[in-house]
């Protein structure tokens, strides 16, 4: 019954693909018309808003490549750590699939892309049929439905699926509103990635209920006992009256933060504009201006992706995972999501009241708020994450040569706001606010959040283990 349950499924994806790809193939009027009537319309709509047009590119990238490859890569290390290694593998053939399947489908259709009045986006060059946004979406998002599901409380489980998929389907819409598919693109990649995440997990089941098999942990990902369900962390935290002290503290301490740096911005701006002070900020931008040349400017921008937002959400979700993953504790989680949220809404209240213009110099960015010149936030932001893989590495592991990972941030939060000042976002004084920003705002996290060096190292129990996620209870 669970065998022919999980074929019923893989028919449901493939039939209404197969449908979708004759009826395109056979140019199928109505079909034809709701296609081009919604691409044309949609995005006609949104082609206005340049408001609009950004949050459908943000909510697009759910369904992108990177996204998923993070997503899968990082679903599999945590289960390999936590010794879940068939449900690793089942989560590994399910993207490496995917990865081949839609590519290959896109070439044996070769469907052109919409053209539409006025673009919004660069128009991908690949074929249009199927989705692969809709596809990609569907597949990563539910594998890790399939995966979590186990280990969510009953009453939450539902809302944990309409999450999903209201996930799946805005990126749908986003691929018709940007016009860069047509409708029966997106319901051929949700028919198809339905299809294929069907295969996978029917598969497994069947691996799991052949005859002769005996394994030591289960392999069906729908059919895992809570108590063995790859669960995130155990009840490791501190006890409501601690938590409600530590919280405290730490908003303390982002009080006193907020109050140094915007006074520090309003002395600088409105005191010191006059001064040497003033004549070094604004010299030492036109001397990166002067300097500029075509391979510096290449190395710089690389060098400014290192705290860019989608460097900050892989890096900082990938500490996370396999913190949770490695320690078995909540803590390493906590520390990350605190401290990088933390950095943020501070560098976002500071430049508000500080409200310094960016230097009057041909900048090298682009649609960058004119009046958040201070702190520099790329700089915050490197202090703060890169200082935080440090603190993560000196609190839980052991030996001398932990401690040589500080030069993660002791290097690169300066380069990273060198390479602002070169593009004219920022003076050196942004640079400085930044970096006293981030780095105190992570030192007092780590101090507040994580064990004492030493005290929470990895001992020789295999993480994951009973011992192991006892010793950080």
């Amino acid at each position: 019954m669970r065998a022919a349950l999980g074929w019923v499924a893989v028919l449901l994806g493939a039939v209404p693909f197969l449908l979708l790809w004759l009826l395109v193939q056979r140019s199928w009027s109505p079909l034809s018309t709701l296609d081009g009537e919604v691409a044309a319309d949609l995005n006609a709509s949104v082609s206005g808003s340049p408001l609009l047009v950004g949050v459908l590119r943000a909510v697009t990238t759910l369904g992108g490549t990177g996204t998923a490859v993070l997503l899968f890569l990082l679903a599999t290390l945590f289960l390999l750590i936590r010794s879940q290694r068939r449900l690793a593998a089942f989560v590994a053939t399910t993207g490496v699939g995917l990865a081949v399947l839609g590519p290959l489908t896109k070439a044996i259709v070769d469907r052109a892309r919409p053209v539409v009045e006025s673009p919004v986006v660069d128009t991908p060059s690949n074929a249009s049929f199927p989705s692969g946004h809709a596809m990609t979406a569907l597949v990563t998002w539910g594998t890790l439905l399939v995966l979590t599901l186990p280990s969510v409380r009953r009453r939450l489980r539902p809302w944990l699926v309409a999450a999903t998929v209201l996930v799946v389907v805005a990126v749908g819409f986003t691929r018709l509103a940007l016009g860069v598919h047509f409708v029966s693109d997106v319901l051929a990649g949700w028919a198809l990635g339905a299809g294929w995440l069907a295969v996978t997990t029917a598969t497994f089941r069947g691996w799991q209920h052949r005859r002769g098999v005996h394994p030591d942990e289960p392999l069906d990902p729908l059919a895992v006992d809570p108590d063995d369900a790859p669960h995130l962390a155990g009840a490791d935290g501190p006890g409501e009256p601690r938590a409600r002290a530590l919280s405290l503290r730490l908003l303390a301490v982002a009080a006193g933060l907020f109050a140094v740096v915007t006074a520090l911005g309003l002395l600088v701006t409105a005191v010191l504009t006059g001064t040497w002070l003033g004549r070094f900020d604004r010299g030492v931008v036109r001397w990166f201006a002067e300097i500029r040349s075509a391979d510096l400017s290449t190395v710089m921008e690389w060098v400014g992706r290192l705290s860019g937002t989608p460097a900050v959400i892989a890096l900082g979700l990938s500490l996370a995972v396999l913190g949770l993953a490695v320690t078995a504790s909540r803590r390493p989680a906590v520390f990350v999501v605190v401290t990088l949220v933390g950095e943020v809404a501070l560098y976002f209240v500071s430049a508000e009241v500080v409200d310094r213009m960016r230097p009057a110099v041909a900048d090298l960015t682009s649609s960058l708020p004119s009046g958040a010149s201070w702190p520099s936030g790329h700089t915050a932001a490197a202090a703060a994450l890169y200082g935080a893989v440090a603190a993560l590495v000196i609190a839980y592991w052991r030996g001398p040569w932990r401690w040589a990972v500080l030069v993660l941030p002791v290097v690169l939060a300066p380069a990273i706001g060198v390479s602002r000042i070169y593009a004219a976002a920022h003076y050196p004084t942004d640079v400085l606010a930044g970096l006293l920003l981030g780095g105190l705002w992570v030192y007092a996290c780590a101090r507040v959040l994580l064990p004492r060096p030493g005290h929470g190292a990895r001992s020789g129990s295999r993480a994951g283990s009973p011992a192991a996620a006892t010793a950080h209870q």
